[in-house]
């Protein structure tokens, strides 16, 4: 799993930056504020956006989509920016027509399922990526995005950028609800404070269901508790916090918010 990388942090008083830059943005966000500069996560190549359409968009299942419909949603311009969100938690969804897009694409369980994606692997890494956020980062991961989505394959600096080869990746976006969890208290708060913001928001399609989904749910377990008991060791706090009752915790208070 990957985070986009941050290149740099521009300064509401950055006039070079500002001087250079600020006829570029839309006009709506034309005024100058902290900025960090990051890593674009690219969008999901063509070839499987159109597989994704000729799959989930809503036709007739004994015909193939018609080119003309096919091709008319994917020239769609916010249909070209396409993350495919990574729904664990929930089994499957209803497509429409009228609503079909794209963008931030719900791929849901069951379809995941039926396409062949390594859903184990995933649960395992978005529990990983869950522990790392708590015992690492000391942050709740309120709000925050899995998803899949492509970048550049990587060759010789001075070939240049080359956009037509892409390989598919999991990333981690959206911190920007993420509240600061001090480590330092009581772990009664501390684990209040994560497994609340587990149970919330996006995060519970994200999460695979514990009970629902058992043997999924046993490889976010297994991940997230694996990647918490290293981070914990490494930071000297093994005997203060308790992974298994953590978990114990997280899974009775489940009970009383997922359906």
């Amino acid at each position: 799993m990957r985070v986009p990388k941050v290149f740099d942090i521009i300064r509401t008083t950055d006039e070079k930056f500002w001087l250079e830059n600020l006829i570029k943005f839309p006009s709506e966000y034309r005024s100058r504020g902290d900025i960090v500069q990051m890593e674009r996560i690219l969008p999901l190549p063509k070839v499987i956006r159109k597989a994704l359409v000729a799959h989930f968009y809503p036709h007739n299942s004994n015909a193939p989509l018609d080119s003309v419909t096919l091709s008319s949603i994917l020239d769609d311009t916010p249909n070209k920016h396409c993350l495919a969100r990574i729904y664990l938690g929930r089994e499957n969804g209803v497509f429409t027509r009228e609503g079909f897009s794209l963008r931030n694409f719900p791929l849901y369980l069951k379809p995941m399922q039926e396409l062949g994606l390594d859903v184990l692997g995933l649960a395992s890494a978005m529990g990983k990526a869950f522990a790392i956020m708590h015992w690492g980062a000391g942050v709740n991961g309120d709000d925050v995005e899995i998803v899949l989505g492509s970048s550049t394959v990587g060759g010789e600096e001075d070939e240049g950028i080359d956009f037509q080869h892409r390989e598919i990746g999991v990333y981690l976006l959206d911190f920007g609800q993420c509240d600061f969890v001090n480590l330092s208290d009581d772990p009664d708060e501390v684990y209040q404070a994560f497994k609340g913001a587990m149970v919330t928001g996006d995060n519970q399609l994200f999460i695979p269901h514990y009970a629902k989904s058992r043997e999924l749910y046993a490889a976010f377990k297994a991940g997230y508790m694996g990647a918490a008991q290293v981070i914990l060791r490494e930071k000297g706090m093994e005997k203060k916090f308790s992974i298994e009752d953590f978990m114990e915790e997280y899974e009775e208070y489940a009970e009383d918010f997922l359906v």
